[in-house]
């Protein structure tokens, strides 16, 4: 492969090679028709199945969730990016089967994170060899699969397929290759629509790229290229931005989920002794976030690179300093109490810097690999074959290793299983999230669908979810005065009765209602024209800058 002249033909192998390795890393979990137990798996199995509903219904965008959640009206799809979701809940419908879907969408960001960690390491000038194992090593790590099936964190599993198109674009830019501002813009526009925690991550690192490339933003063309990436990376984040901001503008929020970071540092001897085993399940760990680790071929890279500082170039030495900073500061040895004053404090859990760990260290791996080759005179095929397996085995392992501990964890998620709407615990829920500040009260009316008819608490049984919105049969919410619902006032909400809007007043930011009469009431959400036009505005900006990489990368074809 490394010695086909056709361009083309060699891109196309390079392609299946991903495709069939992206098949591997699904295949030994795929055929237990299981999604095995984690801490985040109900919640966001709930956001997949409602993105699925609302495609049934012709929504493909949906912002207030009302199917899953306890069929409380929730505004999730305007808090939390869901554009990246798509490709699970399409091929979960397609197949008919949620379970199977979840996997091809696991498949399908481990192809796009080796592909996107390929474009931009042969950008660096690395070469095939290098830039494959590198890729390899990236789509296989240990975080990432961590993410995916222990953790289950999509969010943060989706956003690492990204982060590094944003980091190379802003490098090129301040290195003077201008013409990739869009990888820029496109590689934090989608890390924003996948997970917000990860664009604050990413944002803290290109700062530090930033700082240490600052000498070339004093070029006009330049700095035109960054301001031009700012100004395409809101363009096509604005689908998330803007209805994001409309609410935050509206209603005050708490923090999701803060937490004190001091107590989920773990030790460094921890860290290095769980990446040394490559660990992969919450079941041989004293406490959850102590699973968090880079694996062992990182962990080697990281110690190689360490110890053969002076021999690489600049590029690696930046990697290599930043990577052993950020391998320390996850750690008790960085001072998180301190941290806590920070804006850091936003990230929850110190292991997440682990995920910009996985990414800097990965170029590593291709570098050690590669040197290291020259000392044992391998032929070209018989090095990517080699570094194949010293990825693939370490990796293999950890998948028994899960397979093994978690096959039969009674949480574990089957086809078409539906989170219980009656369940109590709130790992499923989450919905004090993203709801507006009220009392305790008003919360738990919101979560037991208790409403207030003349001061007095009745229960809601009868509620039907549909796409944006909720209908309510119950005879006692009818022909009643001052009725409070169990529902968030949200910006954009309209309450219906038959073809009648109803005026919408407040109590404790509950949806209050003066007077209805004997038909069903309708909640909608009722998109902005800002909402609509933010929406077209940013699939048009996207195309716009997919079409201009492409553009860019054949013409690249062409000249070498």
């Amino acid at each position: 492969m490394i010695f086909i002249k056709n361009k083309l033909l060699k891109s196309s192998l390079i392609v299946l090679l991903f495709l069939c390795l992206s098949g591997l890393y699904i295949y030994p979990l795929m055929r237990t028709n299981i999604i095995f137990s984690a801490g985040d798996l109900p919640y966001h199995i709930n956001r997949i199945q409602e993105i699925i509903d609302n495609l049934r219904s012709g929504e493909w965008y949906p912002y207030l969730y009302t199917y899953h959640f306890r069929n409380t009206a929730y505004m999730l799809g305007v808090f939390y990016p869901q554009l990246t979701l798509l490709p699970y809940a399409v091929a979960g419908l397609l197949l008919k089967n949620d379970v199977d879907g979840i996997y091809i969408g696991m498949a399908f960001y481990t192809f796009l994170s080796m592909i996107n960690m390929y474009i931009i390491t042969r950008k660096l000038k690395r070469s095939t060899i290098q830039s494959l194992l590198t890729a390899i090593s990236y789509g296989f790590c240990t975080y990432r699969f961590i993410n995916a099936f222990s953790r289950f964190a999509l969010g943060e599993y989706i956003g690492m397929t990204f982060i590094p198109l944003a980091l190379y674009g802003l490098y090129a830019v301040m290195k003077g290759e201008r013409r990739d501002w869009p990888y820029l813009a496109l590689g934090l526009s989608f890390t924003l629509l996948s997970h917000i925690i990860s664009t604050f991550l990413c944002l803290c690192l290109l700062v530090i790229i930033f700082a240490v490339c600052f000498k070339g933003i004093f070029d006009k063309e330049r700095l035109n290229s960054l301001l031009f990436s700012i100004v395409f990376f809101f363009l096509c984040s604005a689908i998330f931005i803007v209805p994001f901001l409309e609410q935050l503008t509206f209603k005050k929020y708490n923090q999701p989920s803060p937490t004190f970071m001091p107590h989920f540092a773990q030790n460094l001897s921890t860290l290095i002794l769980n990446s040394n085993s490559n660990l992969t399940s919450a079941f041989q760990v004293s406490n959850w976030w102590e699973l968090a680790n880079i694996g062992f071929i990182l962990l080697v890279a990281l110690i190689w690179g360490i110890f053969n500082y002076r021999k690489l170039d600049e590029i690696d030495r930046f990697l290599i300093i930043t990577g052993s900073l950020l391998f320390l500061m996850s750690t008790s040895i960085f001072p998180w109490t301190l941290g806590m004053r920070t804006p850091l404090k936003i990230i929850q859990f110190p292991f997440r810097l682990l995920e910009l760990d996985s990414i800097l260290l990965s170029p590593i791996f291709g570098t050690m690999i590669v040197k290291t080759s020259k000392n044992l005179k391998l032929s070209n095929s018989k090095l990517i074959i080699l570094g194949i397996l010293f990825v693939i085995m370490p990796w293999y392992s950890g998948v028994k290793n899960l397979i093994l501990l978690q096959k039969n964890q009674s949480n574990n998620f089957l086809n078409s299983k539906v989170y219980s709407s009656k369940s109590k615990n709130m790992t499923y829920w989450w919905l004090d999230q993203y709801t507006p500040k009220m009392t305790k009260k008003s919360f738990n009316s919101v979560v037991y669908h208790y409403a207030y008819v003349n001061n007095k608490k009745v229960v809601l049984q009868k509620l039907t979810p549909i796409s944006n919105g909720i209908i309510i049969k119950d005879k006692k919410v009818q022909n009643q005065k001052q009725i409070i619902l169990p529902i968030a006032h949200y910006k954009n909400l309209e309450v219906y009765q038959g073809k009648s809007k109803i005026p919408i007043k407040e109590k404790d930011n509950l949806i209050m209602l003066a007077k209805t009469n004997n038909k069903p009431l309708k909640i909608k959400y009722e998109a902005s024209a800002l909402d609509t036009i933010s929406k077209y505005i940013s699939i048009l900006f996207c195309l716009i800058l997919l079409s201009y990489i492409i553009k860019i990368e054949i013409n690249n074809m062409k000249l070498t």
